[in-house]
């Protein structure tokens, strides 16, 4: 029953972290940064409670139950608990409608949602390898170790493949903490709590098939007061919330407004349109490329086209779009000329084999990698290729013409860099938004010429007249305006996400003013700090082995794996979405791959067992795992270029195998020393390998990723990891020098 037990405590931490994660996913406007701050602190904070308890483990030896009974009851009621605080915290910060957490209130959002579910969760994992190492004195924390991650990997793949498609996150983290607490009825001693329990649990499921998405609706009706909530879906790319108020109604999408109903931009809509439809000659297919429902496609649409073709990556949002549009929405679907397309906008790019006379990116700028996709060099490439003779691609850019601040500058500068790698003509042009517009032919803009051809149009808009155009296009207005673009020599690329960078800065300036402050001063001082920081690691890391020996090297070799471990994870999520085009499903599969490793690998230690005990044989196992998570290293770098969801998953498997091995092996280690008990060396290598991986998971997603970029990131890490590999090479060699002398 101890195994049942096990697997449960897996199962419901891992459900937990997965639906907590989408939830910050979706109030952080999708932005994958979310994830290594959220691993951090669920990895602190996991790490913390499995010290504590591992203190306690030896004052409460013989009242273990009473302790899961109290603590199971705990921690099943925070998890469910945590996943409604993320919605009510909107509340606690006075956000609106449409408007997103910053960086800050992420931070505080996510430290105060996990501490309470990640302590308890690693308390409860110490209980369990403590009452484990009673039937195996030398192996029993590796052990309870390979049944926790079993179960995780039991939760995330049934969540990927059955429920995150039927049941709502509040449901999913209900089932599994039902399903704990069964579990732990069955194994509890006394009739009566065994009937709580068990009693508790089938509430808990009946909980999660039924009322589950009708409390999320409830939720968010609460959040948004004076808002009526139409609905709330999630799917497998993102959460779409629909509200209404007096006959306007708006659409979020992680938590930012895709389309308002009706439109309250119009003028801004029919500049971005009409613009580049008037530089063509005669545009006859469109291809609108992100959210061009509900405003962008009408638009279009008045004009003399032949096709509009508009790509969206979510069939959700397209439904959602489609129910609460209202007559708007009916028209654009009610025209002939329109064909909405489900698709990945890079792969639809790609595969496609039609030609368009106007390529439209609706986006303004990133807010996370899966969008800065849309603004690389590769992708505009790949417009390019599907443009006719004479065709025009248009995208714009943040800020205001009159006013453009310094980042929302240095935007547009990336955005006509990248063009202008691919394009022979870009040309920026200030109206009431920025917009660029490429051609691979001529583009000449005469203010002229395209007022007396929108006049000879005969266009009915609202905003957009010949003489308004003549005086948004005037030479003097334009030139003002393109003094402001500030050109740095840098390229967006999917591994070099520099416009989402400068994106975070003007976002934080609005809402934030230290981290605005921050990342502004970041790269002039980074490369500094990371090889002074790299420096100070190697020297205590070499003295620590050289006098501590062998229990200071294997400490330190859990310390930078979890460090590893959680920085790889970040950077597969990110390299994962802007491979694929979103994660929010996918994260479940990712996380299983990670934890489905570290159950072989601490199996496979425990069946080494009794070579750990002759001399340097536990640092040649440890050496090995560090080569193999450098290796690791660099097949991640590999794969932002190319390769299938099945490279990620097996790499993360591989870098998984390599920490649940070196755990087992230093787990194995101090219980045959018989120093301390199984629950203080649980609690004291849970805490080392968790504090490695909060460090790694803030660190990679705050500091390595926005300053060194995707490829700096992983050295970086690297680097880490060979100063821990150097380490292990010195004790194997005092060990050897010792064999010798004696």
């Amino acid at each position: 029953m101890l195994v049942a037990w096990l697997l449960a405590i897996g199962a419901l931490g891992l459900s937990a972290q997965l639906v907590l994660l989408r939830e910050l996913f979706a109030v952080f406007a999708g932005n994958e940064l979310s994830a290594g701050v959220f691993l951090s602190f669920w990895l602190v904070c996991e790490g913390l409670g499995a010290w504590f308890l591992g203190r306690l483990s030896a004052r409460i030896k013989g009242k273990e139950e009473g302790f899961l009974f109290w603590l199971g009851l705990f921690s099943t009621l925070v998890s469910v608990l945590g996943v409604m605080a993320v919605t009510f915290f909107r509340v606690v910060l006075g956000l609106l409608p449409g408007e997103g957490l910053n960086l800050f209130s992420l931070i505080l959002v996510a430290g105060a949602v996990v501490l309470l579910p990640a302590a308890s969760h690693g308390g409860l994992f110490v209980l369990g390898a403590a009452l484990y190492s009673r039937f195996e004195s030398e192996t029993g924390v590796r052990s309870a170790y390979l049944y926790e991650g079993l179960g995780t990997v039991a939760s995330a793949v049934l969540s990927y493949f059955l429920l995150l498609s039927r049941i709502p996150g509040l449901g999913i983290v209900a089932l599994f903490a039902g399903l704990f607490l069964v579990v732990l009825g069955f194994w509890q001693g006394g009739f009566l709590k065994r009937c709580f329990l068990i009693g508790l649990g089938a509430l808990l499921f009946a909980f999660s098939v039924g009322p589950a998405g009708e409390v999320e609706r409830w939720l968010e009706a609460r959040v948004w007061q004076g808002q009526m909530v139409l609905g709330v879906r999630e799917s497998g790319y993102g959460k779409v919330v629909s509200l209404e108020r007096e006959g306007q109604r708006l659409l979020l999408y992680d938590g930012v407004g895709v389309m308002n109903v009706p439109a309250v931009d119009l003028g801004i809509i029919e500049q971005f349109v009409g613009v580049p439809m008037l530089l063509h000659p005669a545009p006859k297919r469109v291809l609108v490329l992100g959210q061009g429902l509900g405003g962008i496609a009408a638009e279009v649409l008045k004009w003399d086209v032949e096709k509009v073709k508009v790509v969206q990556i979510d069939p959700i949002l397209v439904d959602e779009i489609r129910r609460a549009g209202g007559r708007l929405v009916e028209r654009e679907f009610g025209d002939p000329r329109l064909e909405v397309v489900v698709f990945d906008p890079r792969r639809f790019l790609a595969d496609a084999k039609d030609s368009f006379d106007l390529i439209v990116l609706t986006p303004i700028a990133p807010d996370n990698l899966s969008a800065n996709r849309l603004f690389s060099e590769e992708f505009f490439r790949l417009c390019a290729a599907r443009l006719r003779a004479n065709g025009i691609f248009v995208t714009r850019t943040p800020g205001s013409t009159e006013n453009l601040q310094l980042e929302a500058g240095a935007i547009l500068g990336l955005r006509i860099a990248g063009l202008s790698r691919v394009f022979p003509r870009v040309v920026p042009i200030g109206l009431d938004l920025p917009i660029v517009v490429a051609s691979t032919h001529g583009l000449e803009l005469k203010p002229e010429s395209l007022s007396v051809r929108l006049s000879r149009k005969g266009m009915d808009l609202t905003v957009l007249t010949p003489v308004y155009l003549a005086s948004l296009l005037e030479p003097f207005r334009q030139e003002a305006f393109l003094k402001r673009v500030i050109v740095s020599g840098e390229i967006n690329r999917d591994l070099k996400p520099s416009e989402l960078f400068f994106n975070m800065v003007r976002e934080g300036k609005r809402t934030s003013g230290f981290f605005a402050r921050l990342y502004a001063r970041l790269p002039r001082v980074a490369k500094v700090w990371l090889l002074v920081g790299l420096g100070l690691f190697f020297v205590i890391g070499v003295v620590g082995s050289l006098f501590k020996g062998r229990f200071f090297a294997c400490g330190l070799g859990i310390l930078t794996s979890g460090f590893a471990g959680a920085g790889i994870s970040t950077l597969a999520i990110l390299l994962y979405q802007v491979r694929f085009g979103s994660v929010y499903s996918g994260v479940a599969l990712l996380l299983a791959g990670f934890m489905f490793g570290t159950a072989p690998g601490a199996w496979l230690a425990g069946k080494m067992a009794r070579w750990v005990e002759m001399e340097g044989v536990a640092g040649v196992m440890f050496f090995s795992a560090e080569l193999v998570l450098i290796a690791v290293l660099g097949g991640l770098m590999l794969l932002g270029g190319g390769g299938g969801k099945g490279l990620f998953l097996l790499l993360l498997f591989v870098a998984g195998m390599c920490l649940g091995w070196q755990f087992g092996i230093a787990s194995i280690e101090r219980q045959q020393s018989g120093a301390v008990s199984g629950g203080r060396t649980a609690g004291l290598l849970s805490i080392l390998d968790f504090t490695g991986g909060a460090l790694g998971g803030i660190l990679t997603a705050l500091i390595l990723l926005p300053v060194f970029k995707v490829t700096g990131a992983l050295l970086a890490i690297a680097g880490l990891k060979l100063v821990s590999a150097l380490c292990q090479l010195l004790t194997m060699a005092g060990s050897k020098f010792r064999i010798q002398r004696g």
